[in-house]
């Protein structure tokens, strides 16, 4: 009997230590200015502002950079590279159309594409509106497979900002 329990109780050890590692994983909430981490890149919000546009609609203005520390490889993103999801995990998407508007108005620097070069940064402005009953939303980044994602399991997918 005491040649079985051993097996047992390290078997019953690593499940907890798996399933306590995914749970760590899966809710990785980071705040203002930290990295989210994908390869050589880093995606950050370094600045928001909720804009109550009327009494069912609040704008979230992000201010998102994208840091390139790749020595060679160029990045290539468009103003889709990131989404905000809710507590229910309702998706929105940044309208392009306002964001041209305020860059018309406030100029950041839009783009229709952006190409961040090896060792350099690039930053937008973000437009999302939300109905005001969502609690608490969290922007997070979409992308492409690279390399590092094997190694990390696609940990940028589950980390999430928060903008509340």
């Amino acid at each position: 009997m005491n040649s079985l329990k051993s097996p047992i109780l390290f078997l019953l050890l690593i499940i907890g230590i798996s399933f306590s590692c995914k749970n760590e994983s899966e809710n990785l909430e980071i705040g203002l200015n930290e990295s989210i981490l994908h390869d050589e890149l880093e995606y950050l919000v370094t600045d928001f502002n909720i804009l109550p546009i009327d009494k069912h609609t609040n704008r979230y203005r992000i201010k998102f950079k994208v840091i390139n520390n790749s020595k060679v490889a160029e990045h290539t993103w468009n103003n889709s590279i990131a989404y905000i999801v809710d507590s229910k995990g309702n998706i929105y998407n940044n309208n392009t159309e306002l964001q041209i508007k305020l860059n018309q108005r406030e100029s950041f620097g839009w783009q229709e594409e952006y190409h961040t070069h090896p060792n350099s940064e690039e930053t937008t402005t973000l437009i999302f509106d939300l109905p005001k009953n969502v609690i608490q939303p969290f922007l997070k980044v979409s992308g492409k497979f690279m390399i590092g994602d094997v190694l990390d399991l696609h940990e940028y997918k589950k980390m999430k900002v928060k903008l509340f």
